[in-house]
């Protein structure tokens, strides 16, 4: 049986924590021995770890690389070693490559979650270090395109793996009876996601008597963008649309408000490959959303969604305006698009399957 240790800084709320807890679970499924290890003492998705019976440490270390670098590598050596290190984010991969550089016996799938968007100095030095990766694993083939042109030695070991939706789960149910047209994203408080241009779309469309239509953003504001997080919801109340967005907190029970939305949108300046946007399709819904990254690889244009660009707020203005002025039978084709998309393209096996692929690769 091969030992398998699945490492992620942290088990709070966001994409690539859930889909490493499916990951974890899959495997432990198919006959493999696993532990998902964290670092840092977030647990949004504990009940969900505790469901599957998944073994989990959460590693008590002081805030600084070192201190994490040496706890893992003590637990490595407490618990007997492993055959593969799973890494996800860049902390966690980081540590990865230089317990291989300094004689690491495991074989190591290092996994990008995001798109680079400029090679800052802490990039550089990633890329650097994945030589040491036996793969490397974007989730989005935006950034195995960036990875290939720009670090062109590590091309044989880059393989993209996009990421699973469990369409069992996220299901439609009838089409809601709102009284106002729901526009739902789930997303963090944070730069990337581009609230603030959001709001000022929101704006727009007030301005425009555009008033039956209500906004849900559901999610917590990133660590470190405190500021920027209190500047977007004291914004809403200098713009006077107080009354057309709510900002909630996150939340494990996001299927129903996925489900009773009328429309999805994720106003990203960038992303990798958007689980939130996977999941809206798999229950039904209408997309509208930025034009960047992967975002045209999984929203068929005319079809299922439409695109923005996301640094142009008239483009977000005239993105929204457009899908709330759409008919509503239209929509209803549009929804039952995104969920046959959902169906053939996100599909856990094919997920599962390519990861047990390189596993047994080596």
């Amino acid at each position: 049986m091969k030992r398998i240790l699945c490492l992620i800084d942290t088990l709070g709320m966001g994409g690539a924590e859930r889909q490493m807890i499916g990951l974890a679970l899959f495997l432990k499924q198919n006959g493999y021995h696993v532990d998902l290890i964290t670092y840092c003492e977030h647990d949004f998705y504990s009940e969900l770890v505790q469901k599957y019976v998944i073994g989990s440490v959460t590693l008590h270390t002081k805030n600084n690389k070192w201190s994490k670098l040496y706890a893992i590598r003590k637990y490595i050596k407490e618990t007997g070693g492993y055959d593969w290190m799973i890494a996800y984010k860049d902390g966690p991969t980081i540590i990865g490559c230089i317990l291989k550089m300094f004689g690491g016996k495991f074989r190591l799938i290092a996994s990008e979650r995001n798109t680079t968007q400029c090679l800052s100095l802490k990039d550089k030095v990633k890329f650097f270090l994945y030589r040491w990766a036996d793969y490397v694993v974007p989730n989005a083939y935006a950034q195995e395109k960036f990875i290939r042109t720009n670090f062109p030695k590590l091309s044989q070991s880059v393989t993209t793996i996009t990421n699973f939706t469990d369409t069992d789960y996220f299901v439609p149910i009838a089409q809601p009876t709102n009284k106002k047209f729901i526009i739902m994203t789930v997303a963090r408080v944070a730069r990337q996601k581009n609230v603030s241009n959001y709001l000022e779309a929101i704006k727009r469309l007030k301005e425009d008597g555009l008033t039956n239509v209500h906004f849900d953003w559901y999610g917590d504001v990133q660590t470190k963008e405190e500021t920027y997080g209190d500047m977007c919801f004291k914004k809403r109340f200098e713009l006077g649309i107080e009354d057309m967005i709510d900002f909630h907190p996150a939340t494990t029970e996001i299927l129903k408000h996925y489900q009773n939305c009328d429309v999805f949108c994720l106003p990203s300046i960038y992303e990798g490959f958007p689980n939130v946007v996977c999941e809206a399709m798999s229950c039904g819904k209408p997309i509208v959303c930025s034009r960047v990254c992967d975002n045209p690889h999984i929203v068929q244009e005319n079809q299922n969604g439409i695109f923005f660009t996301p640094t142009d707020v008239n483009s977000i203005y005239e993105g929204l305006k457009y899908i709330i002025n759409m008919p509503k039978e239209d929509l209803q084709i549009w929804g039952k698009y995104s969920r046959e998309i959902a169906e053939s393209l996100f599909s856990k096996k094919a997920f599962f399957q390519k990861y047990i692929k390189l596993i047994e690769s080596l």
